[in-house]
């Protein structure tokens, strides 16, 4: 197969919120000609077309409506392409697609395999479905609707939100439950052919699937975000003529309107649904909804409620990087945090994997509290310390005028830095070199494999000097917690692999798959390459424990101390159960291979850099962990800031460090 079109250049989308339109696509179904009847999609569809209208005043002329009839399979395929092709959509303006309706799962056809042996392609069911022979009009799998967003997405920018109340919005099988209505179509015996809207996404992989590792950089969840209304194995339900999830959901945005909350903290603050844990993905998650504009990242902060005991607890604990002695700063709700209104101060005494027992700082009061209330870590805990050599010497006064600075600071979540005299126990060493200051690496890990010192120099400037010191405090924080979890590491088996961009194997988004070549580079617990700017390479993880698995993975660059998060966000813990990305017994997930819904990676060296050693860290819990205040920017650039009954589950985390050594092939040359 040849490649006969270049890939188009994905340019980020920007809004502007004082003058961003919003346009919407919505489609709801009751009447189905060959499946069950349902009595709440379409007042679903009515239910959001009202709010657009008449509460955030979206123009009637920027909603498309599909109801009933008008939702045929060709009229909610032609619907998307009208989004793409809109010249009203400015890139950057909010697109809502919201579907209401039957969804049904099926094996997929030979080639079309994605997530394992027993994986399932998710579908929406359009009014007009039929599988008699010679009247076929088939499902829209998720394939289909994958390739159709990312159009969208490439056209008008990623700021897209798709809400989907049906079941099988999320992946896997379900049970049912007779006492209300659930959307599923239940298709017995219907497969979808092999060749099925091949036009739609054969051209989209064959324009864009030979683009280097960092064009991947926008494409599956990261061209949107998904509000699903149910998790995997649960039913999206209807109740009084409505469903449960798009109620909840308005009811929401009635009380709280969407500018004020991110697409995680909507399912935070929805109110309960009986039977179903709606879900969020996307690598856009923490954006303001309808919004291209992120949260503040470091705006990190936890619930704190009172047992029935007395004793208060946080919900955070050492996986989220909480250790003895952090004091807390509680406010009453979000306003108050963001009017540094603060109820009390409160220092960390007891840590468990997910839980933290506060008790209130000296010279305070009780305080009695009837609701949960919210925490910002302001002073770091023992624990936290970054061990840095300095020479008692005059021309690094400046350095320990930062220290000090750093040492006392408050703020979110500062680190502490622990100033040594024994050179041989530090991991850093600032030195004086002419006008500006160098950085030595004292890590052992690093300077094993021929990397002694980092590539970059420091201004004697006291804000450039905080500035590294912060960022090298969070860095090797992150970089050395851990919790010795024997049987995690043995249970967990990890494989680095080269990839090649396939030509005959394609995704459930219509690109072609990135196939392993070659053997597994993780030998003896490092993995060292050759570097070739070219190439390409992916991760798997496969699951043999006994528990569901949330992973986080980051590399650590020691070149300047930035951290890259390689893998999607699982979120910390919300009201509603999430999905493990990494199921037990067995369970595999995919990073940049195949159709594992995330980039592959690619590395360089500076010119003047023969060899680089890097950390990937991954991070194991047993239960949704937030972790996205562990990611950083490099200090070095241009820039002024920084993410029956069931069984109680185990409650546990553990880690896994991998060094990756780059070294520069004998007979290469820079290129550039």
């Amino acid at each position: 197969m040849s490649i006969q079109h270049p890939p188009k250049p994905i340019k980020p989308a920007l809004i502007d919120e004082s003058t961003a339109n919003l346009h919407a696509l919505v489609i709801g179904i009751n009447e189905y000609e060959h499946a069950t009847k349902l009595r709440g999609a379409v007042a679903d569809a009515i239910l959001i077309n009202d709010y657009l209208k008449y509460d955030l005043r979206v123009p009637e002329t920027q909603i498309i409506t599909l109801i009933d009839e008008e939702a045929s399979r060709k009229n909610i395929i032609q619907a998307f392409l009208n989004l793409k092709s809109n010249q009203a959509i400015r890139r950057g303006d909010a697109i809502l697609i919201f579907y209401a309706g039957h969804g049904d799962e099926h094996k997929p056809p030979t080639g079309w395999e994605a997530g394992g042996s027993n994986s399932k392609i998710q579908s929406i069911v359009p009014h007009n479905f039929n599988s008699t022979t010679g009247h076929e009009v088939h499902v829209i799998p998720d394939r289909t609707i994958g390739a159709l967003i990312d159009e969208i997405m490439y056209e008008k920018g990623d700021n897209i939100t798709v809400i989907l109340d049906c079941c099988h919005s999320g992946s896997g099988t379900r049970n049912d439950d007779p006492t209300r209505l659930a959307r599923t179509a239940q298709l017995e015996g219907y497969e979808i052919p092999l060749h099925l809207d091949e036009d739609i996404w054969l051209p989209t992989s064959l324009g864009r699937g030979t683009q280097p590792a960092k064009g991947f950089a926008r494409t599956g969840l990261c061209s949107h975000v998904l509000l699903a209304a149910c998790s995997a194995e649960e039913l999206a339900r209807e109740n009084s003529g409505q469903g449960q999830f798009t109620a909840a959901l308005i009811k929401l945005f009635k009380i709280t309107p969407p500018h004020q909350l991110t697409y995680h903290q909507a399912l935070q603050r929805i109110e309960d649904i009986v039977g179903q844990n709606p879900q969020c993905e996307g690598d856009n998650r923490n954006r303001i909804i309808f919004s291209a504009k992120a949260a503040d990242p470091n705006a990190v902060f936890y619930e704190v409620d009172m047992k029935s005991n007395g004793t208060y607890c946080l919900k955070a604990g050492s996986a989220h990087g909480i250790s003895i002695g952090a004091e807390f700063t509680i406010y009453a709700d979000k306003t108050a945090l963001s009017t540094a209104s603060h109820l009390a101060v409160m220092v960390a005494q007891r840590i468990y994997a997910f839980e933290t027992i506060l008790i209130m700082s000296p010279h305070q009061p009780q305080l009695m509290l009837d609701k949960a209330v919210l925490a910002l870590q302001t002073k770091a805990g023992f624990a936290e310390q970054l061990n840095l050599y300095v020479a008692l010497d005059e021309s690094l006064m400046l350095v320990f005028e930062a220290l000090l600075e750093q040492i006392n600071g408050a703020g979110a979540n500062p680190r502490r830095i622990n100033l040594v005299q024994d050179r041989s126990i530090a991991s850093m060493e600032i030195v004086r070199e002419g006008d500006e200051l160098g950085l030595i690496i004292l890590d052992q890990r690093v300077r094993h494999y021929g990397m002694f010192r980092m590539p970059h120099r420091v201004r004697l400037d006291l804000q450039d000097v905080l500035r590294v010191l912060r960022a090298a405090a969070h860095y090797y924080y992150h970089l050395n917690r851990s919790q010795l979890n024997k049987y995690l590491q043995k249970k967990v088996e990890v494989q680095f692999t080269q990839l090649e961009i396939s030509e005959t194997e394609f995704d459930e988004f219509g690109r072609q798959l990135n196939v392993p070549i070659g053997p597994n580079l993780l030998v003896e617990d490092m993995i060292s390459l050759e570097v070739d700017e070219d190439n390409i390479y992916g991760i798997k993880i496969i699951n043999n424990t006994a528990w569901d698995l949330y992973p986080n993975v980051f590399y650590f660059d020691n070149s300047d101390m930035s951290i890259t998060s390689y893998s999607f966000q699982t979120g910390g813990p919300g009201k509603f159960k999430t999905d493990a990305p990494l199921r037990k017994d067995g369970g595999i997930l995919t990073l940049g291979i195949g159709s594992g819904g995330a980039r592959p990676f690619s590395y360089f060296l500076p010119p003047d850099q023969d060899v680089d050693v890097g950390f990937l860290k991954i991070f194991l819990c047993t239960a949704p962990t937030d972790l996205s205040g562990v990611p950083q920017d490099s200090p070095f650039h241009d820039f002024r800031g920084t993410v029956l009954r069931d069984e109680e589950p185990i409650k546990t985390w553990g880690s896994i460090l991998i060094p990756i050594v780059q070294r520069r092939k004998k007979d290469a040359q820079y290129k550039d």
